[in-house]
Order: structure tokens, then sequence, then C-alpha cells
């Protein structure tokens, strides 16, 4: 996954307000570098670093941004939604190839999709960028990086994680993938305070959590669309058994992390 542009000479003592909008530069920079690409090519990788890019922007509009600038955040989620939905396409076109599997019966929606990724980009470049630009000074303007509106929201991240592993049978997959949500949410603001805050081990913990429930997630979207097709389905159980056994280990390693996080915060 392609790294977050970084900003020099941020510490815990930067005030916010300037921490903010030199990070909300930098996560807009991303993604106009992530949208480029995408306008030349739509193969799988460029897809997801444009999604991840939406993410990450996302992140940095909710930790940091004021009324008129979080207003702005139902636009990126669109783009991001209709990335989304074409990638979960391709991967699931590389799944049958891999198979030798026909997938012409999804040739069709992956062509709608990048269809409707393509006006969400042509909108997105148009109407939305343009007004995320214009609100980007919108900020958060008291304390500091590593002050406590930026401490507090880290706790509840991680607090919303921990709920999320504590369930019962957590690789179940509406509690998997309620936890891979959690984990998203407390990486990506996570992301954003590096500098402030000693998070090297958790991002480490995190990102390896995120993507293992997230392969597992494909897994379980599989078996649900091709439990009809014998050979498929043996396929898509055999992977998630392989995958659940790796995210149960990471699960039981993050209790570990956890217990870092709550003491640097």
């Amino acid at each position: 996954m392609t790294r977050p542009g970084q900003v020099a000479g941020l510490h815990a003592a930067t005030p916010l307000r300037a921490a903010a909008e030199s990070l909300l530069h930098a996560r807009l920079a991303d993604l106009r570098g992530a949208e480029a690409r995408a306008a030349r090519r739509l193969d799988v990788r460029t897809v997801h670093d444009l999604r991840v890019a939406c993410r990450r922007m996302r992140a940095a509009v909710k930790v940091f941004g004021k009324k008129r600038l979080r207003a702005v955040d139902a636009r990126i989620e669109h783009l991001q939604d209709r990335l989304g939905e074409l990638r979960d396409l391709q991967l699931e076109v590389n799944w049958l190839e891999r198979h030798r599997a026909g997938a012409d019966r999804l040739r069709g929606r992956l062509r709608k999709a990048e269809a409707s990724l393509k006006t969400a980009l042509a909108l997105w470049t148009r109407r939305s960028e343009p007004l995320l630009l214009r609100a980007l000074p919108e900020v958060r303007k008291r304390g500091s990086l590593r002050g406590s509106r930026t401490r507090k929201r880290l706790r509840k991240r991680l607090g919303q994680l921990e709920e999320a592993v504590g369930r019962e049978d957590p690789l179940e997959p509406s509690a998997a993938h309620r936890i891979r949500i959690a984990a998203k949410k407390l990486r990506y603001e996570a992301e954003l305070l590096r500098d402030a805050f000693r998070l090297e081990e958790a991002l480490e913990s995190l990102s390896a959590l995120q993507t293992a429930l997230g392969e597992l997630h494909d897994s379980d979207v599989r078996m649900e669309e091709f439990g009809g097709d014998e050979k498929l389905a043996r396929a898509a159980r055999g992977e998630r058994t392989r995958r659940a056994a790796k995210a149960r280990i990471l699960l039981h390693g993050f209790a570990t992390t956890a217990a870092a996080l709550k003491r640097e915060l």
C-alpha cells in the first residue's frame, strides 16, 4: 500500500491549526496524485491506491475539520464507494480466472462499474475537489498536535476497536467486518498523529490486521457469491479457513499492542 505523504517539522507541541493545515494539504496532494494515475488507467493497484487516498483524506477531515470542511466528507465518500465497487469486481474476476472459472457473468457489471467510476471522477474533479480546496482552512484551532482533543480521539477509536474485538466469535463474518472497519478508522487517524505520539508499532499491527480481515471479507463474499458452484465454493471455504487462522493470530497479538497504545495515550 502506498505510504501517505509526510510533513516535515511536525512534533507534539505543533499548534493544532498549523499541523491540521499542513496535513490536510498533504492528504489532498496524495489524493490528487492517485487521481491523476487513475485518469490514465483503472487497474487494481491504481483503484486501490485512490480508494485509500480517499479514506486518508476523510480521516483528516474528521480529525481536523470544522463544520464547513466536514460537510465535504459525503462527496469524498461517494467517490470512495464507486472505487470500492469497481475494485471488488476486479478482484472477483481475477479470482475466477485463477480458478479457471468463467468470469463472463461479471464482466458486464465490471464495465458498468468502470463507467460509473469515470463519471464520479469527472464530477469530483469539476465540482467536489474545488469545494474541498476552498474549505481546507476551516480547521480546529485550539491546542496542539498532542493535545487533549487528538488524545481523546485516539482513545475513542481504540475503545471502539476493543469493543468490536471483544464480541463473541470475532471472526464470524459480520463481527469480523465490524472489527475491520474499527481498525481502519483507528489506523488512518493514527497515521495523522504519528509525529506527536509513539505509534509505529500500533500502525504496523493495524495495517497487518486490516489486510488480513480484508482478505477474510473477500473470502466471505466469494462463499456467498459462488456458493452454488461446488468447485468454487470449496475453494472459497478453504481460502477462508486459512485466512481465518492468520487473522486469529493477529487479533490475539493486537491485545499487546492495544495495551502499549493505552499507556501512550
